[in-house]
């Protein structure tokens, strides 16, 4: 009985760490993500502005680990993705629709520009 209690709390021990190994790295070059690419528009009423962004749609829910409290996300589903380079958004415009995986540098949403828990500037991504 003591063995197997021993044994169930090395396990649960083991799941916690690898759960938190998982979380992207806020504000560190090259974390990976993969799911499915889209463009949204969004309306932001306060500014009487219209948007485009690119979403990505996790394959997996990710969290985010950082210092600052909007570098802290739990749980989501999405990350806004962007690039200031614009044969990266060339090539991203090319893969909406598509399964894909990016890489990039990771921060949580702080400002009306950003649509996702989890914003990434993005330094590649490839069709998976």
């Amino acid at each position: 009985m003591v063995r197997r209690l021993v044994v169930a709390v090395v396990v649960t021990a083991l799941a916690g760490s690898t759960a938190s190994a998982d979380c992207l790295k806020a504000n560190t070059p090259d974390q990976r993500a993969e799911g499915r690419l889209v463009s949204v528009r969004i309306t932001i009423p306060a500014y009487a502005q219209k948007e485009q962004a690119y979403i990505l749609q996790l394959r997996a829910p990710a969290c985010l680990e950082g210092t600052d409290d909007y570098d802290k996300v739990e749980k989501t589903e999405r990350i806004h993705v962007f690039s200031m380079d614009g044969a990266m958004r060339k090539r991203m415009h090319g893969l909406v629709g598509k399964n894909v995986r990016v890489s990039g540098n990771a921060f949580g949403e702080h400002t009306a520009h950003h649509h996702a828990p989890i914003v990434m500037s993005i330094s590649t991504i490839d069709r998976l």
